[in-house]
């Protein structure tokens, strides 16, 4: 039976031109910067990244030391203006005086707080002119629907029509693709397991509101989400956080459920 990272690598097209991955420093992006490492040789991926303000500024930093490890090319691109746009709405950006919300209150919203206005159709179109710059072919973006506080820009209906409007580029074609877009984030990490990166995963950020010591919170929904998956998958997570995580308990209380 073929691996799971074989069955992931198997669906990565095939490239002579350069591409791209959107690195946030969380740990979808990451873990799939390692795999595209492994498909197209480093010296062939570019990672983006993106400063809008956010909390979690510090997931920047964890992006250039996952590139510097991996040893892939790294922008960073400045939007503060999107920060300044989002910052009376989300809870997401600093300065705003919207507290986060825990996990429980943002199951089944469909618009919660923690969204920022369009933020991933303007980060993906600034990649693409990247992408366009460097005569790159794909564009690789860690976007998955498992999370329980799914946003609607990051569906496949909504990558779909980015791509139908890149698609009327006369002389470049590009497109975005999502890999992951259909696994949780515990398959996520089975992957890296069989690319031999589990250690690596200390230098990536999740949280959307760390504390000053930069450890993650354990109550915001990407903590949340986060830890459930780590319990799924049998490992403690690497990363510190500013409370006490019952791995334990959560391990086997998810070992019980398979």
């Amino acid at each position: 039976m073929s691996s799971l990272l074989n069955q992931c690598l198997e669906i990565l097209p095939s490239t002579d031109s350069k591409v791209l991955s959107v690195l946030s420093g969380g740990l979808d992006s990451s873990i799939l910067t390692m795999l595209l490492v492994r498909k197209y040789g480093a010296h062939n991926v570019i990672a983006v990244s993106y400063d809008y303000r956010q909390k979690q500024r510090l997931e920047l930093e964890k992006a250039a030391r996952m590139a510097n490890r991996l040893g892939v090319a790294h922008k960073v691109f400045d939007l503060g203006l999107l920060g300044d746009i989002a910052q009376p709405i989300s809870a997401n950006v600093s300065g705003t005086s919207i507290s986060m919300p825990t996990i429980k209150e943002v199951v089944g919203d469909p618009q919660p707080v923690t969204y920022v206005p369009f933020r991933n159709l303007i980060l993906l179109s600034l990649t693409l002119a990247q992408a366009e710059a460097s005569n790159a072919r794909y564009i690789f973006t860690g976007l998955q629907v498992h999370d329980e506080y799914g946003y609607w820009d990051t569906s496949e209906r909504f990558v779909n029509s980015v791509n139908e409007v890149a698609a009327m580029n006369r002389t470049q074609e590009i497109e975005i693709l999502a890999p992951f877009a259909s696994y949780s984030k515990a398959c996520e990490l089975r992957v890296c397991q069989e690319l031999g990166c589990l250690d690596f995963l200390v230098d990536t950020l999740t949280c959307y509101e760390p504390d000053k010591q930069g450890r993650s919170c354990g109550k915001c929904p990407s903590c949340s989400e986060r830890i459930m998956n780590f319990a799924q998958f049998g490992h403690r997570d690497p990363i510190p956080y500013a409370k006490d995580i019952p791995w334990d308990s959560l391990i086997k209380q998810h070992s019980r459920q398979e």
